[in-house]
């Protein structure tokens, strides 16, 4: 039997709510796309794990789940190369990232795969000519293991 899978309910708030926020050029033509019914594969499928799990509340969220604003270490299976990233709700010059992270915004298509994973987890990416393939190594830093519940 597989369990349900989870999510913290305020990312999932924020990340729905996020795909109206006009304010962010290129979340007004992801709503625009959605308007019309043209939505990316990678936000489908994003929309649909959100839609599947079992939301949360932040304090509930196991430390080994990839939610937003955690910097997460993820080792490219083919070239065994490291990369560091922050998944975040968009770019903001304003939000310090640590050195040697990256951030990676949740509507793109690598953050939209690590949401509500879990360490050990494989995500691919691109196309059947160009895979990458990348496991979440560990969870640098997750604000719920911190204790920022409501950041």
């Amino acid at each position: 039997m597989q369990n349900t899978p989870v999510i913290n309910r305020l990312d999932r708030v924020r990340i729905l709510e996020s795909f109206a926020d006009a304010s962010h050029p290129r979340l007004r033509d992801l709503s625009c796309s959605l308007a019309y019914g043209s939505i990316p594969a990678h936000i489908g499928r994003l929309l649909q794990r959100m839609q599947q799990a079992r939301p949360i509340n932040p304090d509930h969220v196991p430390c080994d789940m990839v939610t937003m604003n955690s910097i997460v270490r993820l080792i490219d299976l083919d070239t065994l190369e490291l990369h560091r990233v922050e998944l975040v709700y968009h770019t903001d010059p304003s939000h310090a990232i640590p050195e040697g992270v990256s951030p990676v915004e949740v509507h793109d298509e690598l953050g939209s795969e690590l949401l509500a994973r879990q360490v050990g987890d494989t995500v691919t990416l691109g196309q059947r000519s160009h895979r990458l393939r990348l496991r979440i190594d560990a969870i640098e830093y997750q604000p719920e293991g911190a204790g920022h519940f409501d950041r």
